[in-house]
């Protein structure tokens, strides 16, 4: 559905934090990355370091990835260090790339760019993006993947995820129309930075998004939209939660914010399902809440949820009057949307070496 160079700079050292199990932060403002001194001891060197200027074993991350493919033991998580540099390139990880994390120097050090869209003709969404992965397992961190297409040229991915148990730590994810594609599996993302315009959070995976930065875009016409959901069936088990995240207007919206509707999202699918748990919703948000996709009506079989917001646009007296929307009223059915029921995550994330808050 539905890009950007805003570059938010972070300089990390190759430590990779182990596991990590946070009481809950409410604290105000942008939640921006913190090197935790609580964090486990890094797991050891990296398998291969990648470097444009040939200090490294390969120039290319693709060339890494392809040698991630002749290991023996794709159990294994298989790390993947990437100088700080601007990398043009198309990525696939493969389904024989298997538990491969790619581990940058950190938001706007180590940038993962591209341009294409659906505009172009050529591209169906998915394979628009700047890097799809495929591959279970996936960790990726310390990256920016970045979609250059422009606020006017469609859905223009900056990546595609269809993949289980995929963890993405203290990454950004710049766009426009469609900036992030959750396509499918148990996903995770944490301390995240997230820019779009329509749609940019979007898919039908069963995702999580904890104290993640989201980034509303001034988007080419007078709508917004945060999330797109295409859950399909009312017994899938799929649709996005966002956590303790904080919603705001990036830069170039922030004087002009009043002129835009804005909405937390509309359903791509009949059976759409998007949950709000204690966030930051310091944008205004449309008195509604949420849109009609186009002029189709799915306002039975929708499950929108809001539990907890606070900001300007946390207000949900005038939200709409589906059936399928609801303001929960307590802890208990908010739950079922956290780390440790919607997702599973105690069973897998503690193997990503990604930080987490199980519960609300």
């Amino acid at each position: 559905m539905k890009l950007l160079l805003l570059i938010l700079p972070l300089v990390i050292s190759f430590n990779l934090p182990g596991p990590f199990f946070e009481p809950e932060n409410r604290e105000s403002g942008p939640r921006r990355r913190r090197l935790q001194a609580e964090a486990a001891e890094p797991p050891g060197e990296p398998d291969v370091v990648v470097a444009q200027d040939g200090s490294g074993n390969f120039e290319t991350i693709k060339e890494a990835l392809e040698a991630s493919v002749k290991r023996e033991n794709d159990d294994e998580k298989f790390v993947i260090y990437i100088k700080a540099g601007i990398y043009e390139e198309y990525l696939v990880v493969s389904d024989d790339m298997k538990n491969v994390m790619l581990l940058g120097d950190g938001i706007g050090n180590t940038i993962i760019t591209g341009s294409h869209c659906t505009m172009e003709g050529i591209y169906r969404t998915w394979n628009a993006s700047t890097v799809v992965v495929v591959a279970d397992g996936f960790v990726g961190r310390d990256i920016t993947f970045q979609n250059t297409a422009g606020p006017s040229r469609g859905q223009a991915p900056a990546i595609t995820v269809n993949s289980d148990q995929a963890a993405f730590y203290r990454c950004s994810f710049e766009g426009y129309q469609d900036t992030l594609y959750a396509k499918q599996g148990d996903q995770f993302y944490r301390d995240c930075d997230i820019y779009g315009t329509v749609d940019f959070v979007f898919g039908n995976a069963t995702a999580i998004f904890q104290r993640c930065n989201i980034y509303v875009r001034k988007p080419p016409g007078n709508e917004a939209v945060i999330a797109a959901s295409s859950r399909d069936s009312a017994e899938a088990t799929t649709g996005l939660v966002f956590q303790s995240c904080h919603v705001m207007a990036a830069p170039e919206l922030q004087s002009v914010v009043d002129s835009y509707k804005i909405y937390l999202g509309r359903p791509w699918k009949p059976y759409a399902r998007t949950v709000y748990i204690k966030n930051d919703l310091d944008i205004p948000i449309d008195p509604s809440g949420w849109l009609e996709w186009e002029n189709r009506s799915d306002a039975r079989t929708v499950d929108y949820r809001e539990f907890n917001n606070r900001g300007i646009g946390s207000a949900t007296g005038g939200r709409v009057g589906w059936p399928g929307y609801r303001v929960m009223k307590g802890s208990r059915e908010a739950e079922e949307f956290t780390v440790r029921k919607f997702l599973k995550g105690d069973e897998w994330l503690p193997a990503t070496g990604v930080m987490f808050h199980s519960g609300l």
